[in-house]
């Protein structure tokens, strides 16, 4: 006896259902996938949303002068060293006075070893966050910010456009609209990435993620992260409202 036959109806619907879970299965393997919208549709992203995280890159920036220079405590400043070599997470809300679930931020850190005579130093220090809705902005954000002193992000007005290429993983480069943001006159830069939701970033998390970043052809920040699946449970904790800390 032969098979029955099957329905156009049925085969129209199977062939949906199969194309739409290669779509879903493309869109996790693909790592952060970020939106290429104009920097003006990520309304509210200004340097005072960040006031917390300024105030932790400033301090950051200054104990790895002083890890650099050896000069203080000698024993810390190599942990310290050794500790932004290897690279690890820090988990906030971002800004001052936030209500549970709002401002939501997991930066990584991390630097590279140079080798010297007297002793070894770091260099090429970036620090990679992921920013939850806040205020009137309710997608959510990549942003990168240089963590030592020499580096190749450029100057430009807080709040400024810019175009830059983004490699992810082993994906393709994207060229796309960022947002230049500085929390203060003396803390490092941000470059801000719109991504539609926060879900669509936690998502697409890996545990092992490597990101550079190029603009005008230069690379201006080049960073791999760890453990991206616990700081991913960090972040959903305090989206339900319970804090910054992990």
């Amino acid at each position: 006896m032969s098979a029955p036959a099957t329905a156009p109806g049925a085969a129209v619907h199977d062939s949906g259902k199969r194309r739409m879970a290669m779509i879903r299965n493309m869109v996790l393997a693909a790592g952060l996938l970020l939106a290429s919208v104009p920097c003006a549709a990520a309304p509210g992203v200004d340097a005072a949303s960040f006031d917390v995280l300024g105030s932790m890159m400033e301090t950051r920036r200054a104990q790895i002068n002083s890890a650099d220079i050896l000069e203080s405590n000698k024993e810390e400043a190599i942990r310290y060293r050794e500790k932004v070599i290897a690279g690890w997470w820090e988990f906030m809300q971002a800004r001052s006075g936030a209500r549970p679930g709002e401002y939501c931020a997991a930066s990584f850190l991390r630097g590279k070893r140079v080798k010297r005579e007297r002793v070894d130093g770091i260099s090429n220090g970036v620090v990679v966050t992921l920013f939850g809705p806040g205020g009137g902005y309710r997608g959510a954000l990549l942003g990168f910010s240089p963590l030592t002193q020499e580096h190749a992000f450029p100057r430009l007005g807080n709040g400024t456009p810019v175009r830059v290429t983004l490699r992810q993983g082993n994906l393709q480069p994207a060229t796309l609209n960022a947002i230049y943001a500085q929390t203060s006159a003396t803390a490092p830069p941000m470059l801000l990435f719109a991504v539609p939701s926060i879900e669509a970033l936690l998502a697409g998390m890996e545990d092992d993620w490597h990101f550079e970043v190029i603009y005008q052809g230069a690379s201006i920040a080049e960073i791999a992260w760890h453990d991206g699946l616990k700081a991913r449970d960090a972040l959903k904790r305090c989206l339900a409202g319970g804090g910054g800390h992990g």
